[in-house]
């Protein structure tokens, strides 16, 4: 009688061992595919906040630029609330400054900063005196200083920037006026320390600041930043010179409540 050993059959599966340094090798790879993944989706996310900020900021640049251009003069303010329907216009516009060069007095200048800008465009046929339209941009801050919790902490916050325009008036005809001829009048029927957001204004950017003050020096201290506007002239005259923009407009938010901005420094004088 012939007697067989049967052979156990070796399982065919995988040890415990096995499946567990698979996993770990899974989960590593799925991890660094992952965080990839979410750079790339953050930094696409930054790119389009910063390509939305960046159009914004051309659209404005390139619609400041024409209507300066038009514009016959200027007035810089230094807040839209002196727009209250009781101006002076001689008064109210934002003080000018002769900035003196120490050397010689060739390069001496008149510089006034103010967040709200007036342009004043006049009639080019028949009566030169006719006011043709009032373009008005302000940003909606009523104080330079910035006060959080009782302390300054620098002046010229994070606020929008609006724009107003009055209708175009036209230039009147040979033998008669538009019956726009006195500049005050119109100034005072746009009335915007009662309603920053006078019917007919818009808002261009919800979030804007001035560009920051490089090194502290009277009245500025460490944080400042300026105001949007400033003008530069050769003499003390308000409405002679040219008109300097300088803005940071910022999208998202972050920590720092700053994810991306942008700024630029455009000088540009009314056409005359």
């Amino acid at each position: 009688m012939k007697t067989s050993f049967l052979r156990p059959r070796r399982s065919t599966g995988f040890t415990l061992v096995e499946v567990m340094i698979s996993m770990t090798i899974v989960s590593m790879v799925m991890a660094m595919c992952m965080s990839t993944f979410l750079f790339g989706l953050r930094a696409m996310y930054k790119d389009t906040q910063r390509l939305a900020t960046n159009a914004n900021l051309r659209s404005f640049m390139a619609q400041i630029s024409k209507e300066t251009l038009d514009a016959s003069y200027f007035y810089l303010f230094g807040y839209y609330t002196k727009l209250d329907g009781n101006i002076d216009i001689t008064a109210d516009p934002a003080f000018l400054t002769q900035i003196n060069d120490a050397a010689d007095n060739d390069y001496d200048k008149w510089v006034a900063q103010g967040d709200c800008l007036v342009l004043v465009t006049k009639t080019s046929q028949y009566r030169s005196t006719d006011i043709r339209q009032i373009r008005v941009y302000y940003r909606v801050v009523t104080a330079q200083t910035l006060v959080v919790g009782g302390v300054q902490v620098g002046r010229n916050g994070e606020v929008a920037i609006r724009y107003y325009e009055t209708a175009d008036w036209g230039e009147g005809t040979a033998g008669a006026s538009n019956g726009r001829t006195d500049l005050t009048t119109e100034l005072n029927r746009i009335n915007l320390n009662t309603n920053p957001t006078l019917t007919g204004s818009r808002l261009i950017s919800a979030r804007t600041v001035g560009r920051q003050v490089p090194s502290p020096y009277t009245p500025y201290v460490a944080g400042d930043r300026y105001p949007a506007f400033s003008s530069e002239s050769p003499d003390a005259s308000v409405t002679n010179g040219f008109v300097s923009i300088n803005l940071e407009f910022i999208n998202g938010s972050t920590a720092n409540n700053l994810l991306s901005s942008s700024s630029f420094n455009y000088t540009i004088s009314p056409r005359r």
